[in-house]
């Protein structure tokens, strides 16, 4: 019997048209969606973009194209970058693009399409639809609303904001960012369009210098998201090198490693803490042994976010989503990208990052600003009430194993505060996950960081192939993960509500 939801599918939360969270109330919707059925994929009008294109953002691709009497089998508005455009004209010679000016659209934009005389194009078109999700580049909503309305195509009730209102803000929040992560000067900060647009553009960037000096093995730590793995994967010359060490924990073996790659390091990629699994490698540790071989140090720390985390002294290059946390309302995509003062590379990271990095929409970072304002307050009701939410899943007969930040008691020194918890709880269940699931009354889907909890079947959005991988030998039986786990972020309603709503989806076991 199926169980009725209390957020249907599709449903955007919070109820705004720029929402970046879609609702996906049980394990068959999340299965048919990442087998791309239709029943599912129409359902879903917004989410995050990179795999929900928005609603608006598909009417003005249609808009632009009929304008323009092109017949395409392929099509996409992208923000402007001269760096990214080249690289995708250079996937295939069959990509066009058409530049877009504000005065034909209200805001600038590039039209990306493939002509529609080129059936046989079908791995082009998925190699050119990946490379945009991975980078982020994509236009968002609210440059697709005010492109809408400039051609009479949408009436909305946006205003027109003052370019000197707009430097303000943009300056509180580079200031804001400056503080929570312990440099000195907000130049050292650069904001983007979204948090994988700043992983993209710092890759870029740490890759152009180490080539340059003539480095080429990559050292990933741990699980990273699944676009920064396929960057690290798909994005690397065919001179450079990738390896991947699991094992997060293992100090002296990350070390070794480290020190066996000697003048060829070129640079260390980790979470921190690790997503879904919530642990703490020795940052200190693991950037001296990468500085003294001459490697660079690229960290994310958004899982547990700047404000809950200083990292930035033992990176060169700190990254983070900015649509978790800061942007807590759940309606706003952006990101930043911070670079430590320290390093000896700076000067030259900075050119690149600002190369190749998208800046954030100023539509996009009035909503950023206006939710910063009242993020701090949101972090700390999320962790407190993130601190109960784990007792109540370590006590409970029916979880099998819980991970989180606080469960986590090596290195916690680089915690902001002693009971700093984040948002994310990881369980693994004794029964049935989809009973589970598919009986929980909050909102499922990806994404984390938001005053609403959110509950995730990690590994089925982020590594479907990996949940369908059943051969012996296979990378999650081989690592002891199970694919089953849920990750959960949790939000800010009341803590009886959401005790509530977990007990009785446990029950249901």
């Amino acid at each position: 019997m199926s169980q009725k939801q209390k957020y249907v599918l599709g449903e955007p939360v919070p109820n705004n048209p720029h929402a970046v969270v879609s609702n996906v109330p049980t394990l068959s919707d999340v299965c048919a969606y990442e087998e791309k059925l239709d029943c599912v994929v129409s359902a879903m009008q917004q989410g995050y973009p990179r795999f929900v294109q928005h609603a608006w953002v598909n009417q003005l691709i249609e808009s632009v194209v009929e304008s323009l009497a092109l017949e395409v089998s392929y099509a996409v508005l992208l923000q402007k970058n001269q760096r990214i455009q080249s690289f995708i004209s250079s996937l295939d010679k069959s990509i066009q693009c058409i530049s877009l000016s504000e005065n034909d659209m209200g805001v600038p934009m590039d039209l990306v399409f493939i002509d529609a005389g080129e059936k046989d194009k079908l791995s082009v078109i998925n190699a050119l639809k990946l490379f945009i999700q991975h980078t982020g580049c994509l236009i968002s909503s609210r440059m697709a609303e005010k492109a809408l309305n400039h051609l009479g195509k949408l009436q909305s009730d946006m205003h027109e904001i003052g370019q000197s209102v707009i430097g303000h803000v943009k300056n509180e929040a580079q200031e804001c960012i400056r503080d929570l992560s312990s440099v000195e000067s907000k130049e050292a900060v650069t904001l983007t369009s979204s948090g994988m647009n700043a992983f993209y553009s710092a890759f870029k960037a740490l890759q152009s210098v180490q080539r340059a000096k003539g480095r080429s093995e990559w050292l990933q730590l741990g699980w990273v998201y699944v676009d920064s793995s396929n960057i690290l994967q798909k994005y690397l010359s065919p001179e450079e090198s990738l390896s991947v060490h699991y094992d997060i924990l293992n100090t002296e073996a990350i070390v070794a490693k480290i020190e066996a790659m000697g003048d060829a390091l070129s640079v260390v990629v980790l979470e921190f803490p690790t997503n879904p699994f919530c642990e703490l490698a020795d940052l200190k540790r693991i950037s001296e042994a990468v500085w003294a071989q001459g490697g660079l140090v690229l960290v994310d720390p958004s899982i547990l976010s700047i404000y809950n985390v200083n990292c930035t002294p033992y990176a060169d290059v700190m990254v983070c989503s900015l649509t978790k946390y800061a942007g807590h309302t759940g309606d706003v995509m952006a990101g930043a990208i911070v670079l430590n003062e320290a390093s000896r590379l700076f000067s030259e990271l900075k050119d690149g990052i600002q190369a190749n990095a998208i800046p954030l929409y100023e539509a996009d970072l009035m909503a950023l600003w206006e939710s910063m304002r009242e993020a701090q307050s949101s972090v700390e009701s999320i962790n407190q009430n993130t601190c109960t939410v784990l007792e109540f899943f370590k006590r409970h007969p029916k979880v099998k194993k819980v991970f989180s930040v606080s469960e986590n008691q090596q290195h916690r020194s680089y915690l902001k505060q002693e009971h700093t918890g984040g948002s994310i709880v990881s369980i693994e269940l004794e029964g049935s996950m989809e009973a589970f699931y598919d009986h929980l009354q909050l909102v499922k889907g990806p994404s984390f960081g938001t005053d609403f909890t959110i509950v995730c079947p990690y590994f089925y959005l982020a590594h479907y192939d990996l949940v369908l991988d059943t051969q012996p030998n296979n990378l999650l039986d081989r690592l002891g993960i199970d694919r089953n786990l849920i990750r959960i972020s949790v939000g800010c309603e009341p803590i009886e509500e959401l005790l509530g709503a977990f007990a009785l989806a446990l029950e249901a076991i």
